[in-house]
């Protein structure tokens, strides 16, 4: 990859925390590729915070592209890929059209009818419940968001809306279904340092409180330790982690490892999104989820196993 630009004017250059809103990825995961990969390259403002090239900035869109069709960075960094204009949006000819209703709200974004696109949230809320709305439909919905932005059909900043107005939906429909769920188990949902996408634990969360489950949300871009702090003074018996697509499965591994290491004994640590499909070998107590209907029954068999604690309990009594 070639990662030398022309020398920029000032007005060309974008702040670290406008590159991270655009692409998507993570300041840390900027950092950690900038030292790793040597891509990308920023120059420095007279504060001494990075910038990068518009130039840059939009191969950061082609890697993301890639990493959504799901591409690793070593392989993208390391020249094993044709990095030009034909891997940056795969040919829609070569993929099966998308249902129809994501067709419907790809249009509705593109046009900024949000509230009819907001209506037909709401609609299929009521239709479905809570719980099927955000596994039948939102998820999938998701999912086809973020392959039509990496086929160039919807912009960044389609996508962006769209989180937010999923986002606003589900803390919107949760307000009552969470007043109801405080019991066990105590769940704190968060997503790491590097992680900056926040509507996989908002979803998971939604099916968790419908389930009855107490959650506490943390929100992204949070240190292990963190995390851990939040679970010793909850006293929560879970923390669920989610991971996007382009997070770096080796940094995954290791900060899992590493949160695991300090969780109180008690708490189960559960692990889920895009960017756990092909992490490798978890360490032992951890446990990584393929998709949101995995909850319920992951659940059912946390009850089973505080089943017999609390039979003796009662005997006590």
């Amino acid at each position: 990859m070639r990662v030398h630009d022309d020398s920029p004017s000032p007005g060309e250059l974008i702040p670290i925390t406008e590159v991270e809103r655009q692409t998507g990825i993570g300041q840390s995961t900027l950092r950690m590729w900038e030292k790793r990969y040597g891509f990308p390259q920023p120059l420095r403002d007279r504060n001494g915070n990075r910038v990068y090239p518009a130039g840059q900035v939009e191969r950061l869109h082609a890697v993301r592209r890639l990493i959504d069709q799901g591409e690793r960075p070593g392989k993208i960094f390391s020249g094993t890929l044709v990095f030009d204009a034909a891997v940056r949006r795969t040919p829609s000819a070569s993929r099966p059209p998308p249902p129809r209703h994501c067709s419907e709200v790809f249009t509705l974004l593109r046009a900024y009818r949000l509230s009819e696109l907001h209506g037909l949230f709401q609609h299929r809320l009521l239709d479905l419940g809570l719980r099927r709305f955000v596994i039948d439909f939102l998820a999938p919905l998701s999912t086809e968001v973020g392959l039509a932005w990496s086929r160039g059909e919807l912009a960044i900043r389609h996508e962006h809306m769209f989180s937010q107005l999923a986002t606003s939906a589900l803390h919107a429909r949760q307000a009552t279904v969470r007043a109801a769920g405080d019991g066990r188990p105590r769940v704190v949902l968060a997503a790491l340092s590097g992680e900056s996408h926040t509507l996989g634990a908002l979803m998971a969360e939604a099916v968790m409180a419908s389930l009855g489950m107490q959650c506490f949300q943390l929100g992204a871009d949070l240190p292990p330790q963190e995390v851990a702090a939040a679970a010793r003074e909850t006293g929560a018996d879970i923390v669920a982690l989610s991971f996007s697509a382009y997070f770096p499965h080796r940094s995954l591994v290791r900060m899992t490892s590493a949160l695991r290491g300090i969780l109180p004994s008690g708490s189960a640590l559960w692990i889920g999104g895009e960017g756990v499909r092909g992490a490798g070998m978890l360490v032992a107590g951890i446990d990584g989820f393929d998709s949101l209907e995995d909850i319920e029954p992951a659940l059912q068999r946390w009850r089973d196993s505080i089943l017999p604690k609390t039979g003796l309990e009662r005997q006590a009594l």
